[in-house]
C-alpha cells in the first residue's frame, strides 16, 4: 500500500469517525426532546421500549467506531512501515505540538475521551428516563 493510499484511508477513517459523533449527538438530541416532550409521562413500558431502541442505535454505533479504530490502528502500523514518511507517525497520532503525555499518544486519549463521553450520557439518560422525577409542568399535557 502506497503512503497516498494510506494517508487517503486515514482521511475515510475520519470523516467516518465524524459520522459516528453526527450520529450519536443526533440520537442523543432526538432522545433528549422525546423525554421532555413525552417520554417524562409516559407509561414505563413505553420508556422501556424507547431506550431499549436507543441502546441498539448506540451499540451499533459503538461497534462502527471500534471497528474504525481498529482499522485506523492498522493504517498507523502501515504508515510506520514506510521507508519515509511525509509527516512521521508521532506528529499524526499527536497533532497538537509540545502536549505530550506519558507515552500515551493525542489520538488514544481522543478515543478514551470519546468512550468516557458516550458511556456518561447513556448513563445519565438511563437515569433521566427511569429514576428522575420530572416536575409536574413537563408532565402536564399540552
Amino acid at each position: 500500500m502506497s503512503e497516498t493510499d494510506i494517508l487517503q484511508n486515514l482521511f475515510d477513517a475520519i470523516s467516518a469517525i465524524l459520522t459516528v459523533f453526527s450520529l450519536f449527538f443526533a440520537i442523543v438530541s432526538g432522545y433528549v426532546a422525546a423525554l421532555y416532550f413525552f417520554l417524562a409521562r409516559a407509561p414505563f413500558m413505553l420508556r422501556a421500549m424507547a431506550f431499549l431502541l436507543m441502546s441498539i442505535g448506540l451499540v451499533f454505533l459503538g461497534g462502527t467506531a471500534t471497528v474504525v479504530g481498529r482499522i485506523q490502528d492498522g493504517l498507523f502500523a502501515a504508515w510506520d512501515r514506510l521507508e519515509r514518511p511525509i509527516v512521521p507517525l508521532q506528529d499524526l497520532r499527536n497533532p497538537v505540538p509540545g502536549l505530550q503525555l506519558a507515552g500515551i499518544s493525542q489520538q488514544e486519549i481522543g478515543v478514551g475521551i470519546g468512550w468516557v463521553v458516550a458511556v456518561t450520557v447513556y448513563l445519565a439518560l438511563f437515569y433521566l428516563t427511569f429514576a428522575y422525577r420530572w416536575p409536574e409542568t413537563a408532565r402536564r399535557e399540552p
